[in-house]
């Protein structure tokens, strides 16, 4: 299977590079980030689970860490080459509908918690000017990683905080060097603005379900099976979607499900094109029609499982962006210090937003630095977040 996996790989990229031998580099980020795979020195599952306490601020940098980032430095390199080409196709072929497979989403999460370790032993070296610049890497590659549908737009944005976790680690480092923050506040402007939109992605589910080559049938039982068990639903919804799906292995029944499904999705966009408060509500209230429909019509339980799973991203997307937000607040206020040799006393005029809220963070100044807190709560982890910033010692 591992070899066959590297063929079929290696395959993709001299496939993708035909016609560009002479051209260096390609115009693809793929390329690189396929060369990537392939040379990627997996870690143990020790370091595995320490990449990933450690890129939430759980775990210290170690040797065992510090071993597996040098041992990956050509890997590295190859990201960072990857994530200054503008365009990067990865060669789907979304007609496939619910047969696509997207290893690479996998891959990509794993290459972040790579380049978050570098981005921390480089900082732990005093070298904090390049740390940032490694966070903003990662931030490319989420964008690149990001894309038309929503399970590439959601890791997309995962890797993308990512990132915003590691900049604010790394911040302190850089608190006094006002030209170091101007230049990693204008480039996370221009990256905020480049994260695709979960309301596209959403549109172009719609499209997917809209194209008849992918409506549900006997033929992919098994994936759609696949599909509920991995929503996000609870384990009660799963089982009586699976019961009632091998009830009614019919093409009749797939039909009525596919017409069903269809009729949800516009909702679901006009829920996403609201403010979060109105769009948890009309989610929530979309929930609770289709579980009830679903007692009555057996074709709405592939609906009704699968909503979940876009009531949480839209939960996801909002604390991303809102974490992108503080981030971007928060260097501002830095800045204001860097420049004045003070803190402000109240948070300025104009910079980012709570996206639960819609309205300004709270600021506080602190004995270590400051915190920006929302105004909105973050229904699925039942908090308000709160964000600290923390001055050089």
């Amino acid at each position: 299977m591992r070899t066959s996996l590297k063929g079929t790989l290696i395959g993709v990229v001299l496939l993708v590079s035909a016609g560009q031998a002479l051209a260096y580099p390609p115009d693809n980020a793929a390329v690189f980030y396929y060369k990537a795979f392939l040379l990627h020195k997996e870690p143990s599952d020790a370091v595995d689970k320490m990449l990933k306490g450690q890129s939430d601020g759980n775990n210290g940098l170690n040797e065992q860490i510090r071993k597996y980032v040098e041992d990956n430095r050509k890997v590295i390199n190859l990201i960072v080459t990857a994530a200054e080409i503008k365009n990067c196709d990865w060669g789907y072929d979304y007609s496939e509908g619910i047969n696509l497979l997207m290893p690479e989403l996998a891959k990509c999460r794993k290459l972040a918690f790579l380049l978050t370790a570098d981005a921390k032993v480089l900082a732990e070296k005093g070298d904090y000017k390049t740390a940032l610049e490694r966070c903003i890497t990662i931030h490319k590659m989420g964008i690149h990683t990001g894309g038309d549908i929503i399970i590439q737009q959601l890791v997309g944005s995962a890797i993308g905080g990512l990132a915003d976790r590691c900049i604010a680690e790394i911040l302190p480092q850089a608190s006094d060097d006002s030209e170091t923050l101007q230049r990693l506040r204008t480039q996370l402007a221009d990256i905020s603005s480049k994260y695709h939109s979960i309301l596209v992605a959403m549109g172009n589910e719609a499209a997917l379900l809209n194209n008849e080559t992918v409506t549900l049938n006997s033929s992919n039982k098994e994936l759609i099976l696949d599909a509920v068990r991995s929503s996000g639903s609870s384990k009660d919804n799963q089982d009586k979607a699976g019961k009632v799906i091998r009830q009614h292995d019919d093409n009749e029944f797939y039909a009525r499900s596919t017409e069903y499904y269809k009729s949800v999705i516009p909702r679901i966009q006009i829920a996403y094109g609201l403010p979060f408060p109105q769009a948890k509500q009309a989610m929530g209230d979309l929930c609770k029609e289709v579980e009830n429909t679903a007692r009555e019509k057996p074709e709405a339980v592939i609906a009704e499982v699968m909503l979940p799973m876009f009531d949480q991203s839209l939960m996801k997307d909002t604390r991303n962006k809102t974490q992108l937000n503080a981030v971007i607040a928060g260097i501002d206020i830095y800045i204001i210090r860097a420049k004045s040799g003070k803190m402000p006393d109240e948070i300025p005029a104009g910079l980012p937003k709570d996206m639960f809220s819609g309205k300004d963070f709270l600021y506080e100044k602190t004995g270590a630095g400051f915190t920006l807190t929302g105004q909105g709560k973050d229904l699925d982890k039942d908090v308000v977040q709160k964000y600290e910033f923390k001055l050089a010692k």
